[in-house]
């Protein structure tokens, strides 16, 4: 059965990237911010068209006000991705009113974190509107701005549902092991054609994978009380600390951080494997979301050791950040001095 599905999704994807390039329809020039590095423009940002086929097809039975959502969410990306946004801000407005309007259509909220203070806040109906919103805004966002390498954001995601499965195939937690192995199905073969340079994300795919993603981990941590919700957070750890990070750094420059720029982790990698390695740019841009991807590989494991544990958790992602700016600051002094010896 999982044969035919994953022969169905070939096809899809054949299909869809046929008739776009056929029709000169949403291909990479429309969305250079997603590849920027990568100067083809002939890759269509269908990855969001695959993955909302696939998820009507395999989870029609799923609660129809979600799905009314993702299709939303899709909409909105794809807007995005025709450039049909005038501004940034106007794109920022519309994803929170449809953010707010989801929460509250579809009763998302977060119950519990392990402190007594911080549940008293959320015990108020409005600010846990307010916080699953703006939880919700940041991972949306934060995951648009490391779709920037092949098979960076794919990968993440894949890496979750990867280890998701796990703890529910081992009954840690509980929650519908189909649905994670149908998503784990669809990602890798996203994967492959990300990798291969055939196919990107684009907002219309980031849109949903995010939304989908957040929504199941807010059920799962509300369901098993078992599971630390700070464990739940650090699976989502670089999106949303990378779009935290990123509007800091800029508001301190004296940037408008609603302004793309290119320093973001990934691109200043891709910036010091082009200056080591003498691959070419497509070949250095995959090597960028594989490294990055097996780092988080290991860390993802390490928070998924204990993961009912807050305290471990809390120390881990302290660390992990630590770790992150270490890194960061090299790599931009890197560029910097490089930069400037030129």
């Amino acid at each position: 059965m999982e044969l035919i599905k994953l022969f169905i999704l070939f096809i899809i994807i054949l299909s869809i990237n046929f008739i776009f390039k056929s029709k000169n329809f949403l291909l990479s020039y429309t969305g250079l911010k997603h590849q920027i590095y990568i100067q083809q423009n002939k890759v269509p940002l269908s990855g969001g068209f695959v993955l909302l086929i696939y998820f009507l097809l395999n989870h029609y039975d799923q609660n129809i006000i979600l799905t009314f959502y993702i299709s939303l969410f899709f909409l909105i990306g794809l807007v995005g991705d025709l450039n049909l946004f005038k501004t940034a801000t106007l794109r920022l407005m519309i994803q929170i009113i449809l953010i707010i309007f989801f929460v509250i259509s579809l009763n998302v909220s977060i119950m519990d974190l392990r402190f007594g203070f911080l549940n008293e806040i959320l015990d108020n109906f409005y600010l846990n509107i307010f916080f699953v919103s703006f939880c919700f805004l940041v991972l949306i966002n934060g995951s648009n701005f490391i779709d920037g390498c092949n098979g960076l954001a794919i990968g993440y995601y894949l890496i979750i549902y990867f280890f998701l499965f796990y703890l529910i195939k081992n009954q840690i937690i509980v929650s519908e092991i189909n649905l994670f192995l149908s998503l784990i199905f669809c990602l890798l073969i996203l994967l492959i054609f990300n990798l291969l340079n055939k196919l990107f994300l684009g907002d219309n795919g980031i849109y949903i994978l995010s939304v989908i993603t957040g929504y199941i981990l807010i059920e799962i941590a509300n369901l098993n009380n078992y599971i630390s919700p700070y464990y739940i957070m650090n699976l989502l750890w670089y999106p949303a600390f990378e779009i935290l990070f990123s509007m800091f750094r800029k508001i301190r420059s004296n940037f408008s951080p609603m302004e793309p720029d290119t320093n973001h982790l990934h691109q200043l990698l891709f910036f010091l494997y082009n200056f080591k390695f003498k691959f070419s740019q497509k070949i250095n841009n995959s090597l960028v979301g594989i490294t990055i991807n097996l780092y988080n590989l290991v860390l993802i494991f390490i928070f998924s050791i204990y993961p009912e544990n807050s305290k471990f958790q809390l120390i881990l992602v302290i660390i992990n950040i630590i770790n992150y700016l270490i890194t960061y600051k090299l790599l931009f002094d890197f560029k910097k001095k490089f930069k400037h010896r030129n």
